[in-house]
Parts: C-alpha cells; structure tokens; sequence
C-alpha cells in the first residue's frame, strides 16, 4: 500500500463542508459526497451585464438600449461551491482548481461550442497577488476543463486593487476603475471572459469596457457561480 494512502486511511482528515471524515486523493479539505453536491443551478440575473434584482432577467433596462455582453453564463449559487472557492484563492489550495474545473468542464465546452468561442480570457491578478499566492486561480481552473490552445494571457491587471469582498456596490465599481488593459491590438472571433463569482457584476463590466471596439465579434462571459 502506498504510504501516505495509509496515512490517509489511518487518520482520514475532516471535510470543511459537512465535518466528516475522509479518505482523500489529490486534496484533503472537501469529501467526494459535498462535491457531488456541487450542481448546476438555475439563475435569474442580467445576461448582458451580470446584475440581479427585480426586472433583470433576462436583460435589465440598463442594458436593453446597449447590450453588453452578448451573454453571460453563470453555473450555480455561490453557496454551493463558497468552499471550494475562497480555499482555492485565500488559502492557497491549489488542488482544489482540478474539483472546479471538473465541475465546469461539460457545461463551459457545451457553452463554447455553441457559440464558437475562439478565445478564452480570464480575470487576472496583479503582480503583487501573483507572488503572494504563486498561481491565478481562475487560469488553474481553466487547464482542467477548456483546451489550452483556447486559453489566451491577454488580460493585465495594471495596477492593485483592494479585495472586492470588503467593498459596497459604489465601492467596487470605483476600486477596478481602470485596473485592467489589453495587452493586443485586436481580438479575432467571439472571446470568452472567465471568472469564479459575479456579484456586482464591477468585474466583468470594466473587462468589458477594456474589450469594446477591441474584438472583432462578439463578448460572452461564464462564471462558476453567483453571489
């Protein structure tokens, strides 16, 4: 027997989610039965700009005189993966990204093959973030459920930013202001943007700022959930 499979098996660690013990594989934190319970949810949100609320299903007023995004496809409610996400990114778990990945893959290839997505661009983390953590998160994600010859590094985050969890609405708009640049003159084909959660939609709305005028086709985005 493998000697840490015994380690495992003699003192089996406990799932951060439910408390049981378990006999882990490639990660220790969350067990096989929570995972499994990790399901793709129905949503209702502005599939041009990511906002919920009363009327914004499936495109808000604000957005109905100017699409955003030509679609924004979200997976689940953040409850059911908050977990697995904020050990990923705050705790530095690095093997969690392979449990994500995997329970996006279908759904993401689904969604990129039916409209043709051509590139894939991801939320990215500044330098400082980089060294602290040592990976983006988001991009780890990605190698597990989106072919690599897809995935670009186009995105650049060109300056720090305070955590987007510690801000109100108003606050986090104004806190990515400006934050992000394209690092290409032009995109050809229709362009994905990847990202873990939307809750204000601040993100994905001052990527899409940078993109606009800059993709010859259209912009979609898919997040893993919603908060």
């Amino acid at each position: 027997m493998d000697f840490r499979l015994a380690l495992n098996v003699l003192f089996p660690n406990a799932c951060v989610v439910c408390k049981n013990p378990f006999v882990f594989d490639h990660q220790n934190l969350i067990c096989q039965d929570c995972l499994s319970q990790m399901k793709e949810d129905i949503l209702f949100y502005c599939h041009s700009c990511g906002k919920s609320g009363d009327n914004t299903y499936p495109v808000c007023n604000e957005c109905i005189p100017e699409r955003k995004y030509e679609d924004i496809k979200v997976f689940t409610s953040y409850y059911k993966v908050q977990h697995a996400i904020q050990h990923l990114k705050f705790q530095k778990i690095k093997t969690l990204a392979k449990d994500l990945g995997l329970l996006i893959k279908d759904d993401i290839q689904d969604y990129i093959k039916s409209n043709k997505i051509q590139n894939v661009l991801y939320v990215p983390i500044s330098e400082k973030v980089q060294k602290e953590r040592g990976f983006n998160h988001l991009k780890e994600i990605l190698r597990y459920c989106v072919p690599s010859f897809l995935v670009k590094d186009y995105i650049k985050k060109v300056r720090e930013t305070d955590l987007q969890v510690r801000l109100n609405k108003e606050e986090r708009f104004k806190n990515l202001k400006d934050a992000f640049s394209l690092t290409v003159d032009k995109l050809e084909g229709n362009t994905l943007v990847f990202d873990d959660v939307i809750t204000t939609g601040a993100t994905l709305l001052e990527i899409f700022r940078v993109l606009k005028g800059k993709v010859n086709g259209k912009v979609y985005a898919y997040a893993i959930a919603k908060g």
